[in-house]
């Protein structure tokens, strides 16, 4: 009866230590149940806060909307726009040597008449050197050849060759030389620095004017000129026309 009652007692020890060893185990469960359940709601917090931060962020316009626009137009509150430049590493725009765009034709030859008495620099088109240093923020105007002929006046119709560059990389953005022909329009139609820049100035000559960004494009830029770029302009002026008193007469009472 000894040995029968040993082997019940060693049995009722093993059942007794399954069922502790499956309590322990379900009490694992549940704490890893638990801390899961913790970490997702973390989660969630943690996404609804950043949900809130970035739909708040995205109503706020850019900074270069908040410090005004030019008269040329507001940029739209999507478009990141650069500031105006302040410095320029200095560069050269050589027409001689620069590499054409890919699959641009070869500029015609000059075919023009020259103005009586003009200097015949003005059959080459010109190189212009920019200097290193702090960029212009005031329209600048430089007479490279003084001119003999009449003078422009504001509201004139003139006849130019010119180009067009980037201060700050010398990148051409408009040329009449590539068209192989002056280009004739009315001063009034044009940006307001382009006007300015040509006022003064006498047939025969060749100017550079300089364009800030407030009297070019502004922030909206045009064509291939990005925004708050500041503009180099080489000009030819070949002729002007003067507005007849009628087209500009004064009305009658």
């Amino acid at each position: 009866m000894a040995g029968k009652e040993r082997r019940r007692e060693a049995a009722r020890r093993r059942y007794e230590r399954r069922q502790a060893a499956r309590a322990a185990a379900r009490a694992r469960r549940r704490r890893l149940l638990t801390v899961g359940s913790a970490a997702g709601g973390v989660v969630v917090v943690v996404g609804i806060v950043l949900a809130i931060v970035l739909s708040g962020g995205s109503s706020k316009k850019p900074a270069a909307l908040s410090a005004g626009t030019t008269a040329s137009g507001s940029a739209s509150p999507s478009t990141s726009v650069p500031p105006p430049p302040t410095h320029a590493p200095g560069c050269t725009f050589n027409p001689a040597t620069a590499t054409p765009t890919a699959g641009a034709s070869p500029k015609p030859s000059a075919t023009w008449t020259l103005p009586p008495g003009a200097s015949a620099e003005l059959r080459t088109e010109p190189s212009i050197t920019i200097p290193a240093g702090a960029v212009p923020i005031t329209l600048q105007k430089k007479d490279l050849i003084v001119g003999t002929g009449e003078t422009v006046q504001p509201k004139d119709t003139v006849t130019v060759n010119y180009v067009g560059i980037n201060y700050v990389d010398c990148a051409e953005f408009d040329s009449s030389w590539s068209r192989g022909q002056p280009a004739t329009f009315s001063l009034s139609n044009l940006i307001p620095g382009f006007q300015q820049g040509m006022e003064g100035m006498k047939v025969g000559g060749r100017r550079e004017i300089i364009i800030p960004p407030s009297l070019g494009y502004g922030t909206q830029g045009a064509g291939s000129v990005k925004p708050n770029e500041e503009l180099v302009f080489v000009v030819d002026l070949l002729g002007v026309t003067h507005p007849s008193p009628s087209a500009s007469g004064s009305a009658t009472p």
